[in-house]
């Protein structure tokens, strides 16, 4: 098995990069975090043209048709820029609910205008006091008699729900889990915009008998099992890119930072716990390709070991993530505590990629339920 990334992953690192590194600096994130809306439409509009919004998207809607390795790159290389633009909201959660189940008719509508950065998705599972639960919604649907579909709840922390055109909406159905595409100012829709700690726009949305087209191309639990799976996977490698962006402004500034007329990393108290933070990077690294092995092995085992190998990954990486925010702060001192300087807004991204989809108490008791890591055999003493 070949780990590194193959040379077209490798010139879309490579080219990523350097755009953000021009183009999407600090001063300009700033600008853009200030803003009305809080990201940057015309910065959507490059993505687009880049083919970022749709690689993973079959060519026939208008995709690249590739595979999420290839998001995972893109995904790494905005944690390091700190993105705002909502492209997992849109390009992973959005689009891969549409791919997964819609029809044909609805993936002709939807996916090729995601592609050109003309829709904005957003997946609403979340709902106040069912904490990280998204199978069991209190959100109804109810068919009229000539077939029409209309919606009644209220969903939270929809994550670029502010923006979005569509939702793709978790409800019930006769007693059954649906999902269900929901145009954003139809009737019945109401929505309050919310900025989230680390600046990406989120909102909390009431459906009053909202009308909705159902979402019936594939098993909604398998999609939406796989959609957290693959969604998680996404924020593991943005988390590593931004541990690797905060680490490298950490050791920049031991080095010019000077005390007593000596740089600050002179210390070695200093230089170990630097040492330390970089170990833990690469056991997170580590673990984001663990995680999105899972999700794009070729010959995939059960869901359930999919899922297991999944929330693993991500006790890992929230770990890591805690350390990797807090510790450079602490190594910065009281500059580390300013909204002007960029190593607190890595420290808010990385503490909120921790608690998206769950938390460190969630993920454990879900991964002792289904047995662990790795399942337990009695030993043969014969």
């Amino acid at each position: 098995m070949d780990l590194e990334l193959n040379d077209i992953q490798q010139e879309l690192a490579s080219t990523l990069n350097k755009y953000l590194r021009t183009e999407y600096d600090t001063a300009t994130r700033e600008a853009i975090l200030k803003s009305e809306e809080g990201f940057s439409r015309d910065q959507w509009n490059q993505f687009a043209e880049m083919g970022l919004l749709g690689l993973a998207i079959p060519e026939n809607y208008g995709g690249a048709e590739m595979t999420f390795a290839e998001v995972a790159v893109v995904l790494e290389a905005f944690g390091r820029a700190l993105v705002l633009e909502p492209f997992l909201a849109t390009a992973v959660l959005g689009a891969n609910a549409v791919l997964a189940a819609g029809s044909e008719e609805q993936k002709q509508e939807i996916l090729p205008a995601v592609c050109e950065g003309q829709t904005f998705l957003a997946f609403a599972g979340l709902e106040p006091n069912q904490r990280y639960s998204l199978t069991t919604p209190s959100t109804t649907a109810a068919a009229a008699a000539d077939g029409a579909v209309t919606l009644t709840g209220e969903k939270n922390s929809v994550l670029g729900g502010d923006v979005a055109d569509h939702l793709i909406v978790t409800a019930v159905e006769n007693g059954d889990l649906g999902l269900f595409l929901v145009a954003a100012d139809a009737d019945g829709v109401s929505r309050v915009a919310h900025r989230q700690a680390d600046g990406l726009g989120s909102a909390s949305v009431k459906f009053d008998n909202a009308p909705a087209q159902r979402l019936n191309g594939a098993d909604a639990h398998e999609v939406v099992a796989e959609l957290l799976d693959t969604a998680n996977a996404a924020i593991m490698a943005e988390a590593v890119g931004a541990m690797e962006a905060s680490l490298t402004m950490t050791a920049e500034y031991l080095k010019t930072r000077e005390q007593f007329g000596a740089p600050i990393g002179a210390n070695q108290a200093l230089q170990h716990r630097a040492a330390d933070l970089y170990a833990e990077l690469e056991y997170a690294r580590s673990m984001a390709l663990y995680s999105r092995l899972a999700v794009t092995a070729e010959e995939t085992g059960s869901e359930k070991d999919r899922h297991r190998d999944v929330i693993a990954a991500k006790i890992v990486i929230d770990e890591s993530a805690r350390n990797i925010s807090q510790e450079p702060i602490q190594m910065h001192g009281g500059i580390g505590m300013t909204m002007e300087y960029p190593i607190g807004h890595y420290a808010k991204r990385l503490t909120v990629i921790s608690r998206t989809f769950d938390d460190a108490d969630s993920l454990t008791a879900e991964l002792a339920e289904i047995g662990g890591l790795i399942e337990p055999h009695a030993a043969d003493l014969n």
